[in-house]
């Protein structure tokens, strides 16, 4: 019985650990290297979300010029995979053109099982507004 309560407050604490482990993911410089859709902001920040939730990022921000989504750890083969957070940072060029940059940042705990999202969530963007410049 003991053995049962002390493996069960172990998962526990590992999952506390997971859960503040998160990195928050930062706007690339001004002079990056973007892409333009030719849509409203509105239109992309609307094909922003729904790119982050079709690569499975749970929705942390909604706003006008910015989203942020996280992908939930997962323990499995390699400990600590998922974690990932993604940033979509949008700028309106007029009002049919909007400038976007995408970061992925992975945090310091499981980062061997974490990857880069941001051309996945480009080419979800695509498939939503038809291709970018």
């Amino acid at each position: 019985m003991m053995k049962s309560i002390s493996a069960k407050a172990a998962v526990a604490a590992c999952m506390l650990v997971l859960a503040g482990c998160s990195a928050t993911p930062t706007k690339p410089s001004q002079g990056a290297p973007g892409i333009v859709y030719d849509k409203p902001e509105a239109t992309v920040q609307k094909a922003a979300v729904d790119a982050l939730a079709a690569n499975g990022f749970e929705i942390l921000k909604s706003e006008p010029e910015y989203v942020e989504g996280s992908r939930p750890h997962k323990i499995g083969v390699v400990v600590g995979s998922g974690g990932e957070s993604a940033g979509v940072w949008l700028s309106s060029l007029g009002s049919d053109k909007t400038s976007v940059k995408v970061n992925t940042a992975k945090s310091s705990f499981g980062i061997v099982g974490q990857k880069n999202w941001d051309k996945e969530i480009i080419a979800g963007m695509d498939n939503s507004l038809g291709g970018h410049q």
